[in-house]
């Protein structure tokens, strides 16, 4: 597996098991008197469940698994996969940070931006690999 597939897989694993405690806190705090400050998880928990682990465990998987070019680089250039993992992780710390803060639109804006540019990087890397079945 490439290096970058293990990063991103291993970076969507860590908002996963970020998007249960903060599910496990937010259920928690249904029976149990917590602060009422948890109940702001709720868009860290989306953001981190929606984005930080489906999206990027589905790019991950597909840098890897995407058939290879018969000359070097095998799998293309990486910098847009690099830039698409760091622009995704900004991308979801703004939105569902700055959402649970009570950060301005501004803010929220940027993490979606950032989330769009990552998913257009990463598209632009990985859509030359794309190729019929047999060819």
């Amino acid at each position: 597996m490439p290096l970058l597939s293990v990063l991103l897989v291993r970076t969507a694993l860590c908002w996963l098991a970020a998007g249960m405690a903060m599910g496990a806190l937010l259920l928690a705090s249904k029976a149990a008197p917590l602060p009422a400050g948890v109940f702001r998880l709720f868009h860290v928990h989306s953001e981190a469940v929606l984005i930080g682990w489906m999206v990027q465990l589905a790019m991950g998987v597909a840098w890897w698994i995407l058939p290879k070019f018969p000359r070097l680089p095998e799998r293309g250039p990486a910098a847009p996969v690099w830039a698409a993992w760091l622009l995704l992780n900004i991308g979801v710390v703004l939105g569902g940070v700055g959402q649970s803060v009570g950060a301005s639109d501004a803010v929220v804006m940027a993490g979606r931006v950032a989330e769009l540019l990552a998913a257009a990087a990463f598209a632009a890397a990985a859509l030359p690999r794309v190729k019929a079945f047999g060819r």
